[in-house]
């Protein structure tokens, strides 16, 4: 190994162990301000709300899940470059709301258990907090609505629509032309041939499965194997007999 693949493997190694060290301290940021934001939307739900108190810190940990989710988002998904600048722009406005989400959090829960006065700006502030989780609803909403996935998906649906809708537009212009109202009246001659049949109107017996072969009066009614067998034997045993009597 020369000094410039020791540098470069050298560099990749670091450069994970950077990473790593980063993931770490983001991820326990994340959590802390996540805790500290879900105990302070339990202020506003009475102890014994178990059902409420259960939704709302299930929604807490989906908004902070939501800032973990972003930077892999960008890594991974969000490759276009519309794609990318909409979930960058939303990933650091959402980064915001948390932020401050984050301040008034803290300063309310020291204003509860404390002789701390809150500002007016956080009294003011507290009850708008949780549009972070509606934010967030937005924030991805958005995201998936820019996925080039779906865009390519609409257009294709799209084209298809267009397509089914010109085909109906040349078929009612083929069937104003003459040469549609001459197909439409032989489709209407073979519908009423079919409908109307002598044998559909009849009342006599009809025979069950196959219709019956008919012969041609030219050729006559032909017998079974079985009768013509019958006659054969019969035929023979006269002629027999008619042997044997001058013999006697």
């Amino acid at each position: 190994m020369n000094e410039s693949q020791k540098k470069d493997t050298e560099f990749t190694k670091r450069s994970g162990t950077a990473r790593g060290i980063a993931t770490a301290v983001y991820i326990g940021g994340v959590i802390a301000a996540t805790m500290l934001f879900i105990s302070f939307i339990l202020l506003a739900f009475p102890t014994d709300a178990y059902f409420s108190r259960t939704i709302m810190t299930v929604a807490g940990l989906m908004v902070g899940g939501s800032m973990l989710a972003f930077p892999y988002a960008l890594h991974n998904w969000a490759v276009t470059k519309e794609h990318r600048k909409w979930t960058t722009i939303l990933y650091y406005a959402e980064m915001a709301i948390i932020c401050v989400n984050t301040i008034v959090s803290f300063v309310s829960l020291i204003a509860k258990y404390s002789n701390y006065n809150a500002p007016e700006w956080v009294i003011l502030y507290e009850p708008f907090s949780v549009a972070s989780i509606v934010f967030t609803i937005f924030a991805w909403g958005t995201v998936f609505l820019l996925d080039p996935e779906h865009k390519d998906f609409a257009q294709s649906q799209q084209a298809d629509t267009r397509y089914k809708e010109k085909i109906a537009k040349l078929r009612e212009d083929f069937l104003d032309s003459i040469e549609g109202e001459q197909a439409v009246m032989e489709a209407a001659k073979r519908d009423i041939a079919e409908r109307y049949r002598a044998d559909r109107f009849t009342s006599d017996k009809k025979h069950f499965g196959a219709a019956p072969e008919i012969p041609e009066p030219a050729m006559g009614f032909k017998r079974n194997e079985a009768e013509l067998e019958i006659v054969r034997l019969r035929d023979e045993n006269e002629r027999l007999k008619a042997e044997k009597s001058p013999n006697q």
